[in-house]
């Protein structure tokens, strides 16, 4: 390891004071055998001063001094005078060095220098090495020296493009060079990935556990990653359809059943037969003819199905494979069958269209469960099936569900009219499902135990990686946003005072959930809810098929009160706000970095998690937030003028989405679609400024590089730096069918809505980040 190798690693341009600090030095270090594990460097510039002491690393060279030479000692010139030796006159020769250390009085000298000089030098060190890090610390400003904060600069410095006039976009001007330094993705979905890796890692390490749920963590895994193996993964797909067919033949399917008695039909029994998680959204139980939706909130709402067969062939070929050709007579039995199919689901399909959408709870809520089960006689033995604490929960739960009359007395017709259609159609249905679990070579199966078991997943992640010391910070800013927010309804010009005491009474009856729930974190808390048997005979199909019969029993308890986190709860880089609920929920990961360390200074994480804390309480009131209470019931709570100037605002941010022009689409955009998650971000801006505004800066630490910036300028940097992405490679029409605005947009469109943001730049009156026209929600 040479000198110049230490400092060819730093980037003076960036952090003059400090240096910047690679990876790869660090590994090089890391894996250099001259170094004992102590004198190993980390990379965090406040371990500087005790590397000092221990290191062979020259440390002047890491903060940029240079370090000086000794100089050299000069010869004496001018005549000597010798001195005679006893036995002649001949001058007496040099002593030798063992001559030398015999006199006590040079050994002494020789032990001062050769002891002292080292001392004084790491001396003169550590005054030159204070001295630069007091230069930091007491020249002005004191500067965040983590880890974190030094990734944090990293980003700020490298993602922005200087050549871009912040006052034109300021979306390229803080994210221009974002794909230079990273892969095709934004940030968020670069965390996931991480995520995913870490669970990889915890099941591939196959530590020893008690942990029931991590057992089936890694008999998933395991299993999984069978179905890939070449040697293996055609029996396992023939297995697999051998075990679809004998499901379908025990849950009774007329087609693979030519002896089905139509006499013996029983819908209840069917549908409970048929019940399944696969295929749909985490809070989906699908029952083929119908789903019962759970929010994150515990009630349960029986709604249409969004599945529809249209696609003769694909019928046909799902048949085929799981019955086989000798299944039917002929051709035209075949074909008859697969019309059958295709014109029960055209049927459903036109009972969803021809059904009015629900408009208030009256229409949607029956006066009573016994109402509810009349229409169609299944939901009792459906959702007692799914109770694990049996009748005791029943009285919990059978006053939180939700049918949708019309809808449901249509589809009561429709299954009755010929039963063993609806048979083959409700079979075909969960056949049609169950093969989604077909291998496939690319299939990444940590991202298969992540999504499935989501909540073993994040109990690992917050045991083995989360900084729980994050918990009390992000909880603090929630309550500091929620201050601001109902701040911002107190000052509002236009509300009266009817609505502006129901918006402030939803405010602070708003809920929270931060993290992950105290209960489950004992341990076999969690196991205890998974009461599921394991088998190592168990193919990967079956093993998912007992996943999804708890997953959705887990559903049911959390309606019942019997379990505490409801199926939003999963392993993500995100934060949520349920209407229904009334409350807001911060997921472990979106407590890290990059939006989030507890080492930031305040005004970075208000920038960051901040403004996501702001938008996820801003859905309280979008225009779909605001027909919810304080209890998430179905409630007109605006005042009629108020409503009428609220509507005004939402088309102000509409018109505003629809006429920007976005780099990559153009003015495509469609701002009724979004205009929903524009009012969250244009809230969500509104409540974190405030709550910058409360910082007292003089005793907030710096960003390294950063220490003369400005720091309402570097506040709006950091919030522009959470949308940095590169263009998305999805098809442009499912691009455009995106409910959230455009990256660029949710910086360039919600900045220049920000009176504070052209006042920190100095941006013109009528440029692109400050046009004469704003539009603003309270």
């Amino acid at each position: 390891m040479t000198f110049s190798t230490i400092t060819a690693a730093y980037d003076f341009k960036y952090f003059p004071r400090y240096g910047k600090w690679t990876k790869e030095l660090q590994m090089e270090l890391e894996n250099d055998d001259e170094y004992s594990q102590s004198d190993k460097i980390k990379l965090v510039p406040n371990n500087w001063l005790s590397v000092l002491t221990t290191s062979k690393v020259p440390i002047l060279k890491m903060v940029g001094l240079k370090k000086s030479k000794t100089p050299k000692t000069t010869t004496q010139t001018g005549p000597k005078k010798s001195k005679k030796s006893k036995t002649g006159s001949m001058p007496k020769s040099t002593p030798s060095k063992s001559e030398k250390s015999n006199s006590p009085k040079k050994r002494n000298w020789k032990k001062l220098i050769l002891y002292g000089t080292p001392i004084l030098l790491i001396l003169a060190l550590v005054a030159a090495l204070i001295v630069v890090l007091l230069l930091g610390k007491f020249g002005g400003v004191e500067v965040c020296e983590t880890k974190e904060c030094i990734m944090l600069a990293n980003h700020l410095h490298n993602w922005k493009d200087d050549s871009v006039d912040p006052c034109q976009d300021f979306f390229k001007y803080s994210c221009g060079k974002y794909f230079e330094h990273n892969d095709a993705e934004d940030q968020m979905t670069k965390k996931n990935y991480i995520l995913f890796g870490l669970i990889r890692e915890f099941i591939k390490k196959n530590k020893p556990t008690s942990s029931k749920t991590e057992k089936l963590m890694a008999h998933l895994y395991k299993k999984c990653e069978d179905t890939k193996d070449g040697n293996l993964k055609d029996q396992i797909e023939k297995d697999m359809i051998e075990d679809i067919k004998q499901e379908a033949m025990n849950i009774g399917w007329p087609l693979a059943d030519p002896n089905w008695d139509e006499s013996r039909f029983n819908l209840a029994d069917l549908l409970n037969k048929i019940k399944s998680n696969i295929g749909g959204e985490r809070n989906e139980i699908s029952y083929g003819i119908f789903k019962f939706l759970i929010p994150a909130a515990p009630k349960v709402f029986i709604d249409a199905t969004s599945e529809y067969f249209n696609n003769t062939e694909d019928v046909k070929n799902t048949l085929s494979l799981v019955l086989g050709s000798a299944a039917f007579r002929d051709q035209s039995q075949l074909d008859d069958r697969v019309k059958e199919i295709i014109d029960f689901s055209h049927a459903l399909q036109d009972i969803v269209k021809s059904t009015p959408q629900p408009e208030n709870l009256d229409e949607i809520m029956f006066n009573n469960f016994k109402q509810l089960n009349a229409v169609l006689p299944v939901f009792d033995y459906l959702i007692k099936s799914l109770l694990t604490k049996g009748p005791r929960s029943w009285g919990k739960v059978k006053n939180k569900i939700y049918g949708w009359n019309s809808f449901l007395s249509k589809i009561s017709e429709l299954v009755y009219k010929d039963k063993r259609i609806t048979a083959n159609y409700l079979v075909y249905k969960y056949v049609s499902n169950s093969l989604r679990f077909k291998p496939t070579t690319d299939t990444k199966c940590e991202r298969i135990v992540a999504h499935f078991l989501p909540l073993p997943s994040l109990r690992v992640f917050i045991r083995n990686h989360f900084d729980k010391g994050a918990l009390k910070d992000v909880d603090r800013l929630v309550e500091d946003i929620r201050s601001s927010f109902i701040e911002m309804l107190e000052k509002s010009e236009w509300i009266h005072e009817k609505t502006r005491s129901a918006a402030i009474r939803k405010a602070k009856a708003m809920k929270k959930t931060i993290s992950y729930p105290d209960e489950l974190e004992q341990p076999g808390a969690l196991d205890k809810h998974y009461s599921i048997q394991l088998d190592p005979s168990d193919s990967f199909y079956l093993t998912m098929r007992k996943i999804d019969l708890a997953s959705m029993k887990l559903m049911m308890d959390y309606v019942s009160s019997d379990f505490p986190m409801g199926p939003h709860f999963f392993l993500t880089t995100n934060a949520v706000y349920a209407p229904l609920g009334n409350s807001i929920n911060v997921f472990a990961p979106m407590m890290d970095d990059p939006l989030f360390h507890t080492s930031f200074p305040n005004y970075a994480k208000i920038a960051g998690i901040g403004f996501i804390i702001g938008h996820e309480i801003g859905h309280g009131y979008d225009i779909n937030g605001i027909n919810f209470d304080e209890n998430g019931n179905l409630k007109t709570w605006f005042d009629g003028a108020d409503q009428r100037e609220y509507e005004k605002k939402a088309e102000c941010l509409t018109n505003q989405y629809n006429n920007y022009d976005d780099p990559s689409f153009g003015k495509t955009l469609n701002g009724t679609l979004t205009v929903g998650e524009m009012m969250a971000d244009e809230i969500g801006q509104d409540v974190a400024w405030r709550t910058f505004k409360k910082l007292d800066l003089s005793q907030e630490k710096r960003i390294i590089g950063f220490e003369d910036y400005s720091i309402k300028k570097l506040y709006f940097q950091i919030g522009a730096t959470n949308w940095c992405a590169p263009r998305s490679s999805l098809p442009l029409a499912k691009q455009l069918d995106d409910v959230h605005a455009t990256n660029s947009f949710r910086v360039n469109g919600v900045f220049a809505n920000e009176k504070a943001f052209a006042e920190a730049f100095n941006c013109p009156v009528g440029s692109p980040m400050n046009p004469v026209k704003k539009c603003t929600m309270f």
